[in-house]
C-alpha cells in the first residue's frame, strides 16, 4: 500500500520543528546532573534562614520570568538549551583551534564565568545583608515597644472607683506552626505561596495532647498507687478546665469550640481518649460550663437570623454569628443535662448512686441558669423539665427546685416565666391526680401577689355597658363635636402610652391569670381529695392568699373548711391551725359583709392553742401568732369580754411551755392587747371575789370557762425567767403596761411586734440575743482560817514547850520533841 504525501505550508512546518524537542547530548546531561548534586549538597549542609529566603526570592523571580516567557509563546527550556548549545559551540570551536588561540579562548571563558559567579555572590550577599539588617531593626523595635496594661481599680474613701494603668514591655505571643517543616523545595514553595496556619498556644492543653493512654498488659497497681494516680488525674483535669474556662471568658467569640472539650469531660466515657471520666471531673466540668454560660449569656432573648438569606453589615454579621453559635452550644449543654436527669426520672433508668449524684448536680445547674437568665432562649424548656423533676423521689432535688422557683417568682417582673411555671404545675397535679409531693404546692408560696382584684372583670363589664351607651349618644352629636371628641381620644391614648399604661395592664392581666390558676389548684384538691397528704400545704396557701379570693367563693369555702375540721378526726394540729387561720383571714377582710357566726371556729382555735410546745414543733407557733393577730387585734370588738380574757389566760399559760422567743412573742401579743382595751386590767387583780364562779382551765369553750375569776399568776413565774428580756416584759405587763416610769420598756424593745420578737430572739442558730457576757478573769480570794483546839489548855501548853525549846540544846530539844508527842497522845 503506498503512502500518500501531504503538502503543508512553511509556517506550519516551522512551528512543528520549533515545538519538536531535540535530544540532549551527553555533556548537557552531565551538566544538569552536576547542578542537581550541588543543590542536594547545599540542602544537606543546611543554610541559614537568610540564604534560604534569598534563594526563595531568586527562585520566585526565575519562576516569574519563566511564566512571562511562556505567556509570550517562548519555551524557557529551549532558551536554557540554547545556552548549553552556545557552550557546546565554543567547545567545538576549541577542538579546531590549537596553541595560543586555544589558551586565549579558554582564558576568556574562565573570566566570563568568574565574573558571572562574582555578580551572583554579590547579589546574594547584598540580599542576606538586607535581611539581617531588617531582622535586627525589628528586634530593636520590639524591645523598645511598650504597651498599656489595666491594673485593678481602687475604691477611695468617698466611694469613687479609680482606674489605674501601667506600661510594660511588649512580649510577642509565640506562634507554633500546625505542620512540620517541609523537606522538599517544592513543598516549601507551596507553603510560601499558600497561607500559613497557626494555632493557639493553649490548644495542646484544650485538646489534651498529654492524655494518658491505657497500655495493654499493664502491671497490677496497689490501692495506694491507684489513689495517687486518681489524685494526679483530678489535678491535671482541674488545670485543664481552668485553662478552657479562662480562654472562654477572655474572648468567647474565638474560643467557642472549647465547649466541646467540656462536653467530653461531662460524658461517662471520654469520646477522644476512650477512657472513663472520673466523677469529680464530670461534676467540675458541668459546674464550670454553667458558670461560663451565666457570665456570657445576654439578658435578652436572642433571635435566630439566617445569614445566607439576608445581607448584613460586617459588625451585625459578627454579632449574629456569635449569637447563633452561642445558642447552639447552650442547646447542646441543656441536652447533656437532660440526658443526665433522665437516668433517675424515667422508667427503666439506671438508678445507681453515681447517676443520682450526677442528676442532683445537673438539676442544681439548671436551677442556677433559670435564676440567672429567666428571659433567655430555652428557659421554658428548663422550667418544664424542673417542674417534672419537682415530683421526683429524691428530697435533695425537690428542695433545690422549690427554692429555685421561689426565687424566680420573687424576682420576675414580667410574670411570663411565672405564669408558665404555674400552668405546668397545674398540669402536673392534674395528671398525677393530686398524688404529688408537698414541694409542688409549697413553691407557690413564693408568689408575690398583692393588690389583685378578681372582681375587676365584673366591674369592666359594667363599665363596658356604660361606654356603649355613651357611644350611642356620641353618634347623635354634630360633626364638629365628633371631630373634637376624636382628637381628645387620640391625646388620651398618647398619654397612656407615655405612662406605660398598656404595660401595666398586661402585667395585671398576667397576675390575675396566675392567681386564678393557683386557686384552681387549691379548690380542686379541697373538693376532690380533702384527705390528701398535701392538704396542709393547700390550707397554708389559702391562708396566705385569702385576701384576694373572690367574694362569691367565701361562703362555700368556709363551709368546706368547717366540714374538714369537724368530720376528719385524724386531721393533725397543723392542718387545723391552717384551717382556722384561713377562716379568720377571710372574715377579717372582705368577708365582714357575710352573716357568719364564727363561734365554732373560736372553740377550735381555743382547743388547739396548747398543741405547740418547746419541742420539734416550736416553729409552728408562728401560725398561732398570725391567727392571734386576726382574732385578738382585728376582731377584738366582735368578741365578748369573757372570751377575750379566756384567750389571754390560755395564751399566757401556754407561754410557760415555749422557748424564750415564743414566750416573748406571746408577751408581745398580750402587751398589744392590753394597750388596745382596758377590759383586761381585771386579770391583774388577785382578788377572786369580783368574778362569778370558778375558773376551769380544762373547759374547751372560752365563753363559759369563767376566766374573769382568775388572775395572771404566770407573770410572777416569768419575772424569774432565765432570759433578761422575758423578765423585763413580764414586769412591764404586771405593772399595767405603763408608757413611762417604773416598769416601762426601752424604746428598742417596746416598738417590736410579736413577729419581730419571735424572729430576732430565735436561738436555733446558737446566737443569743442579748449576748451572754464573758466571766471576769481573776484569782479567787481565799480567806484565812482560825485555829481551833479541842482541849482548852493545849494552846498554853505547847507555847510553853516552844519557849523552852528555843533556850535548850539539841539533845534537850529531842527530849522535848518526844515529850510533845507523848503530850499529844
Amino acid at each position: 500500500m503506498g503512502t500518500k504525501k501531504v503538502k503543508i505550508s512553511s509556517v506550519k512546518r516551522a512551528a512543528h520543528l520549533k515545538s519538536k524537542k531535540t535530544p540532549l547530548t551527553k555533556q548537557q546531561q552531565q551538566k544538569q546532573k552536576q547542578k542537581r548534586d550541588q543543590l542536594t549538597s547545599k540542602r544537606e549542609q543546611g543554610q541559614n534562614i537568610f540564604s534560604q529566603k534569598a534563594r526563595k526570592r531568586d527562585n520566585l523571580a526565575q519562576r516569574k520570568k519563566h511564566n512571562k516567557l511562556a505567556s509570550l509563546g517562548v519555551d524557557p527550556l529551549e532558551l536554557e538549551g540554547n545556552e548549553d548549545d552556545d557552550d557546546l559551540d565554543l567547545d567545538n570551536v576549541a577542538d579546531m583551534l590549537d596553541g595560543d588561540d586555544l589558551a586565549l579562548l579558554q582564558a576568556n571563558k574562565r573570566k566570563r564565568k568568574a565574573k558571572a559567579a562574582e555578580e551572583d555572590n554579590e547579589e546574594q550577599l547584598q540580599s542576606v545583608g538586607l535581611e539581617m539588617e531588617y531582622a535586627s531593626a525589628t528586634k530593636k523595635e520590639e524591645a523598645a515597644k511598650k504597651i498599656k496594661v489595666d491594673l485593678l481599680p481602687i475604691k477611695s474613701r468617698d466611694g469613687q472607683i479609680i482606674t489605674r494603668t501601667t506600661e510594660v514591655d511588649y512580649v510577642p505571643k509565640p506562634k507554633v506552626k500546625k505542620q512540620a517543616d517541609v523537606e522538599d523545595e517544592d513543598e516549601e514553595d507551596e507553603d510560601e505561596d499558600g497561607e500559613s496556619v497557626y494555632e493557639d498556644s493553649d490548644d495542646d492543653i484544650v485538646n489534651d495532647v498529654d492524655a494518658p493512654q491505657e497500655l495493654p498488659g499493664q502491671k497490677m497497681l496497689s490501692t495506694t498507687d491507684l489513689m495517687l494516680v486518681r489524685e494526679q488525674e483530678i489535678e491535671r483535669q482541674k488545670y485543664r478546665i481552668g485553662i478552657i474556662c479562662s480562654g472562654l471568658l477572655e474572648k468567647p467569640e474565638d474560643k467557642m469550640r472549647h465547649f466541646h472539650a467540656l462536653y467530653e469531660l461531662m460524658d461517662e466515657i471520654n469520646p477522644a481518649t476512650r477512657l472513663p471520666n472520673l466523677m469529680p471531673v464530670r461534676k467540675l466540668a458541668m459546674i464550670s460550663a454553667t458558670e461560663i454560660f451565666k457570665d456570657i449569656l445576654p439578658e435578652y432573648r436572642v433571635g435566630q437570623v439566617d445569614t445566607k438569606m439576608q445581607t448584613l453589615r460586617k459588625a451585625t454579621l459578627e454579632r449574629v454569628t456569635f449569637e447563633n453559635a452561642l445558642l447552639q452550644q447552650f442547646k447542646k449543654f441543656l441536652q447533656k443535662l437532660e440526658q443526665l436527669t433522665g437516668h433517675v426520672n424515667k422508667r427503666g433508668g439506671q438508678r445507681t448512686p453515681q447517676t443520682i449524684k450526677m442528676a442532683t448536680v445537673a438539676v442544681q445547674c439548671m436551677c442556677d441558669l433559670l435564676v440567672a437568665h429567666p428571659y433567655f432562649n430555652y428557659v421554658q424548656n428548663i422550667a418544664q423539665l424542673l417542674v417534672y423533676m419537682l415530683n421526683c423521689n429524691y428530697s435533695e432535688m425537690r428542695t433545690a427546685i422549690n427554692q429555685c422557683f421561689r426565687t424566680v417568682f420573687s424576682n420576675d417582673k414580667r410574670f411570663e416565666i411565672t405564669l408558665f411555671i404555674v400552668r405546668r404545675i397545674n398540669h402536673l397535679i392534674k395528671t398525677k391526680q393530686n398524688n404529688v409531693h408537698v414541694e409542688c404546692i409549697t413553691c407557690l408560696m413564693g408568689l408575690k401577689i398583692k393588690n389583685v382584684n378578681l372582681d375587676a372583670e365584673k366591674e369592666n363589664e359594667l363599665k363596658q355597658k356604660k361606654l356603649e351607651s355613651h357611644r350611642q349618644r356620641l353618634l347623635s352629636l354634630s360633626k364638629k363635636e365628633r371631630k373634637r371628641r376624636k382628637k381628645l381620644t387620640e391625646v388620651n391614648r398618647e398619654l397612656e402610652e407615655t405612662r406605660a399604661e398598656e404595660n401595666k395592664q398586661a402585667k395585671h392581666l398576667k397576675l390575675t391569670e396566675i392567681i386564678k390558676m393557683v386557686f384552681t389548684i387549691y379548690f380542686r384538691i379541697l373538693k376532690n381529695d380533702p384527705t390528701s397528704r398535701i392538704l396542709s400545704a393547700i390550707l397554708e396557701g389559702l391562708a396566705e392568699f385569702a385576701h384576694v379570693i373572690n367574694l362569691d367563693f367565701f361562703a362555700d369555702l368556709i363551709d368546706v373548711l368547717n366540714r374538714i375540721l369537724e368530720d376528719q378526726e385524724e386531721l393533725g394540729y397543723r392542718e387545723r391551725l391552717h384551717c382556722i387561720q384561713t377562716i379568720f383571714v377571710i372574715l377579717s377582710g372582705q368577708g365582714e359583709v357575710l352573716n357568719i357566726d364564727p363561734i365554732r371556729f373560736y372553740q377550735h382555735f381555743y382547743r388547739n392553742m396548747l398543741a405547740v410546745t418547746a419541742g420539734k414543733n416550736h416553729d409552728d407557733f408562728a401560725i398561732i401568732l398570725r391567727t392571734l393577730d386576726e382574732v385578738l387585734v382585728k376582731r377584738r370588738r366582735n368578741m365578748s369580754q369573757q372570751r377575750l380574757m379566756a384567750f389571754i389566760k390560755r395564751l399566757l399559760t401556754g407561754s410557760l411551755h415555749l422557748l424564750h422567743n415564743g414566750t416573748l412573742a406571746t408577751l408581745g401579743t398580750i402587751k398589744q392587747t392590753f394597750q388596745l382595751t382596758s377590759v383586761l386590767d381585771a386579770l391583774l387583780d388577785t382578788d377572786t371575789t369580783i368574778g362569778s364562779g370558778r375558773y376551769d382551765p380544762e373547759l374547751e369553750d372560752p365563753e363559759y370557762c369563767n376566766a374573769s375569776s382568775t388572775a395572771l399568776y404566770e407573770l410572777s413565774l416569768l419575772a424569774r425567767h432565765y432570759h433578761p428580756t422575758v423578765r423585763r416584759m413580764a414586769v412591764h405587763i404586771a405593772n399595767g403596761v405603763p408608757a413611762s416610769g417604773e416598769g416601762a420598756l426601752p424604746t428598742d424593745i417596746g416598738k417590736l411586734t410579736s413577729h419581730d420578737l419571735f424572729t430576732q430572739y430565735d436561738s436555733s442558730q446558737m446566737a443569743f440575743n442579748p449576748t451572754i457576757p464573758l466571766p471576769k478573769a481573776g484569782q479567787p480570794k481565799l480567806k484565812k482560817g482560825r485555829q481551833m483546839y479541842i482541849r482548852p489548855g493545849f494552846k498554853q501548853e505547847y507555847r510553853k514547850l516552844l519557849r523552852e525549846a528555843k533556850s535548850s540544846s539539841s539533845e534537850d530539844r529531842r527530849k522535848l520533841n518526844l515529850d510533845f508527842h507523848s503530850a499529844l497522845q
